[in-house]
């Protein structure tokens, strides 16, 4: 890891790492991956699945990568010590699947059960699992980890970002397209092994690959705190 984490993620929002899984590694997580029953949590196109929700309990290869010091140990440095891994998913770009993603903010997440809290509200349910938007103070303290499983770069669509974002709190969706009209991107090309540490308030966009080809992710979502009231994080 170059520099240091916390201040980066602090000041831009999002932080690169060096190579964290080496090429054995990878191919058991793709190997259980593909192990996974046709359910409602995943998302298939032509025979192969580009999204798959519910990892951290359907996959336990994905369950001990979010613990394993590689991951969980530079998480720690800025959520710290009682940091857990609350959420995971994966997505794929191919050439059947090869989707852009519009400019915006990751500002849900997902819950064992639903109960009525002050400052939670817009509940939907995915996969059949429970998802809400929480206050600005539970995104504040949490972290997303992108574990890139293929090299990722503009010709397979790979994440772009506003820098220092992050600090504006929640936006509209009017104030999120000016930002995105008025700022430059930085285009975020990743090498296959490395993470991709962000935050969730941080405008981030992805174009359709011009080239596309695999672009493998695994997003595991971490927070640094209990919820409160009666509620629970899903992964948790």
């Amino acid at each position: 890891m170059t520099g240091n984490l916390r201040e980066e993620i602090d000041r831009c929002g999002f932080a690169r790492s060096g190579p964290l899984l080496d090429d054995r590694e990878i191919e058991k997580i793709l190997k259980d991956l593909a192990g996974l029953r046709i359910s409602d949590a995943v998302r298939m196109r032509n025979g192969a699945a580009y999204g798959i929700r519910d990892l951290l309990r359907s996959v336990p290869a994905i369950a001990r990568l979010a613990e394993s010091e590689k991951i969980k140990g530079p998480v720690e440095l800025v959520l710290g010590k009682n940091a857990r891994p609350v959420r995971a998913i994966f997505f794929d770009k191919t050439p059947e699947a090869n989707w852009k993603v519009p400019w915006h903010q990751d500002i849900t997440i997902a819950v064992r059960k639903r109960f009525a809290v002050e400052g939670f509200s817009v509940w939907t349910q995915k996969a059949g699992i429970d998802h809400v938007q929480p206050p600005v103070s539970i995104l504040d303290r949490m972290l997303a980890v992108r574990v890139h499983l293929d090299d990722a770069d503009e010709t397979n669509g790979t994440l772009k970002v506003l820098p220092a974002t992050h600090r504006l709190g929640r936006l509209s969706q009017n104030e999120i397209i000016s930002l995105g009209k008025a700022n430059r991107a930085k285009l975020c090309c990743i090498k296959r092994g490395e993470a991709f540490f962000m935050r969730p308030l941080l405008v981030h966009a992805s174009s359709a690959g011009t080239r596309p080809k695999h672009r493998r992710v695994v997003h595991v979502e971490y927070a640094g705190e209990d919820l409160p009231g009666d509620l629970e994080w899903y992964g948790s």
